[in-house]
């Protein structure tokens, strides 16, 4: 990924990062992929598609840690230990494929870029990772040992000061076979509001790596469906489409809380229970309102996206637990572009989308709620307890404290029904 032009990355920022880890290599961790692992003792009967594994202490256990899991925690740990520019790093977690950090620059004066810290750790990293799957030659032949911080020196040299940012001794060290990609990714955290929500997403990472791993069929790959005369890219539960209700949820971004128009469209989406649908982009404030209130109802959603889906797109986290229970689909009628869309493409986009919706469905026969008449009544007296049943066993999932040492879980929204 390429870093931003112009910026000094020696700047005292927070940082988020992010490292994969090289295809053919040994896992870091695992994700958990029983409901309740052995040896661990069960308080009641076994949950179907149920919450997140826990331990004899309640704690979630979505994440299974090895070995490497183990030393990665603690070089990570210890790395701050050795360079002076750094404030310790205490969020992060350690994925099967990849890891994310939280590095905060101190402003010393002195301090290296953003890059050179990113390196080293991830040198260090290599090290560990060498000596613990058996393979210890493939550092030792160059001479190198894992020092007390987690970091590769040459064996019989001395430890360098804490206070030594120089990378004149890193460079005179032998190369080590790589574990990581070269191409590394961060996110500068510079708004209000962005470090609780990196700090959140790292630490929310298991869980929605077990809700995909759980729920297979809504985390498929991107496919191609025919809706409304159209072909469009989908994510998600296909089967939506199929519902006896679809409604169409287009609300302009100018209507005002408690104008008749707001009022309308909130109390019609309010009626859309489990055997119907909202279709939309809901990104406006009307439509945000729209989605909790179809979330509220049991309804499910249509999410008309703007951008395509690349390989390895997910929902955002807000609406991820959702797609786990089978309530969400993600439609895009555009492949994904090699580059950002503009702010005008994306508004003209969701424009196109949401009227294709609404000439799309009342030509197919639907009331004016989004109903096909003869379907209406039974949709609503359709039941909703195994849904009801899924929504409470994912939110368990997600609403679990856990406190792993190498990964910290954070609390869902104070109420769970809104969705948006």
């Amino acid at each position: 990924m390429k870093r931003l032009r112009g910026f000094d990355y020696k700047r005292p920022f927070f940082y988020m990062v992010t490292v994969k880890r090289l295809p053919e290599l040994a896992a870091f961790s695992q994700i958990s992929d029983e409901a309740e692992p052995r040896g661990w003792r069960r308080t009641g009967p076994p949950p179907q598609n149920g919450p997140a594994p826990q331990n004899a202490q309640g704690r979630q256990c979505c994440l299974v840690e090895n070995e490497i899991t183990k030393a990665f925690a603690r070089v990570i740990r210890e790395f701050a230990a050795k360079w002076w520019g750094l404030w310790p790093i205490d969020c992060f977690v350690i994925m099967p494929d990849h890891i994310h950090l939280l590095i905060r620059i101190k402003d010393t004066g002195d301090q290296m870029p953003l890059g050179s810290y990113v390196y080293q750790l991830m040198k260090a990293l290599a090290v560990e990772y060498w000596c613990l799957t058996g393979q210890a030659g493939m550092a030792a032949q160059n001479g190198m040992v894992p020092d007390g911080a987690g970091t590769a020196r040459r064996a019989g040299t001395a430890k360098r000061g804490a206070r030594g940012e120089s990378l004149a001794g890193a460079a005179s060290s032998a190369p080590i076979p790589p574990v990581f990609e070269r191409a590394w990714h961060d996110w500068i955290v510079k708004k209000e509001g962005q470090l609780a929500a990196f700090t959140r997403y790292i630490r929310e990472n298991p869980e929605r790596a077990w809700l995909r791993r759980q729920n297979r069929q809504y985390f498929g790959r991107v496919r191609k469906v025919s809706f409304l005369g159209r072909e469009w890219f989908a994510y998600g539960n296909q089967a939506i489409l199929d519902l006896p209700m679809l409604m169409a949820v287009k609300g302009h971004r100018a209507t005002k809380p408690g104008t008749p128009e707001w009022n309308a469209l909130v109390e019609s989406c309010s009626r859309i229970g489990p055997g119907g649908a909202g279709v939309g982009t809901f990104m406006s404030p009307l439509e945000t309102e729209c989605g909790n209130a179809i979330a509220k109802a049991g309804g499910k959603w249509i999410v008309l996206s703007p951008e395509g889906f690349h390989e390895r797109w997910h929902p955002p986290r807000e609406k991820e637990r959702f797609c786990a229970e089978g309530r969400m689909l993600f439609l895009s009628l555009w492949p994904p572009m090699e580059r950002q869309p503009t702010k005008q493409e994306l508004y003209q986009r969701c424009h196109e989308m949401g009227d294709i919706v609404v000439e799309g469905l009342m030509a197919a026969g639907m009331g004016r709620d989004g109903a096909r008449p003869a379907k209406r009544a039974a949709a609503e007296r359709a039941g909703s307890a195994k849904q009801a049943a899924a929504a409470k066993l994912v939110g368990a999932a997600l609403r679990a404290g856990a406190q792993r040492g190498y990964c910290h879980a954070a609390p869902m929204r104070r109420n769970p029904g809104d969705l948006l």
